[in-house]
């Protein structure tokens, strides 16, 4: 009987998350809501890992919906600040001298910065009723009190960056595990480490 429940857990957890996958993709296909459903995508991964009662697509409205603007507003933001170090590190690279060096070297530390702080911006946004500014004055402390979880945050995403930018044909397989199951799946696993890093900060709200 224990098995039957386990294997219809597994089950009903697998359908969850097929589920989750293709609510993100559907609502991120407008390009311009992809802050909004990444937030919508952690807030239900992240109580699914705490088997908190959930119904994914009600809640994953719910989070979609409610943190619109500031997830949108965010994520265009983190966007131009990329965009802008990327074009610096392209200038750079087509450039000699020590200056060209500096400026890309400055770049790109900043663009590992920012990278930091993207991955970690949109979880603490579907958690906590943060404003902007506290989610950006917590990250660092998350970061140092929880290092050894930022490590192997850190250390599952270098593959997917990796195989991303390896091939035009390994990209066009990460982009079609991501669409069948792999954005749900992904950030279920990341939630996994979320879950520890954040009990801290739900235990003193």
């Amino acid at each position: 009987m224990n098995q039957d429940n386990k294997i219809m857990n597994l089950f009903s957890r697998i359908v969850d998350l097929l589920l989750l996958n293709f609510l993100f993709v559907i609502t991120s296909l407008p390009v311009l809501t992809l802050g909004a459903s990444l937030t919508a995508l952690f807030s239900v991964s992240l109580k699914l890992v705490r088997n908190e009662e959930s119904y994914v697509s009600r809640d994953y409205f719910r989070a979609f919906k409610k943190n619109f603007c500031q997830a949108t507003v965010s994520f265009w933001a983190f966007s131009l600040i990329i965009a802008l170090l990327a074009g610096n590190l392209m200038i750079s690279f087509q450039q000699a001298g020590n200056f060209y060096l500096v400026l890309r070297m400055i770049s790109f530390l900043f663009m590992i910065f920012i990278g930091i702080y993207f991955l970690y911006f949109f979880p603490v946004l579907a958690r906590f009723y943060f404003t902007t500014r506290q989610i950006l004055l917590h990250i660092p402390h998350m970061i140092f009190t929880h290092f050894s979880d930022f490590v192997l945050l850190v250390v599952l995403l270098i593959p997917l960056i990796f195989f991303s930018v390896y091939s035009l044909f390994t990209a066009i397989c990460i982009v079609v595990f991501g669409c069948v199951c792999g954005f749900s799946v992904c950030a279920y696993v990341m939630s996994m480490l979320f879950r520890r890093i954040f009990e801290p900060y739900e235990i003193s709200a």
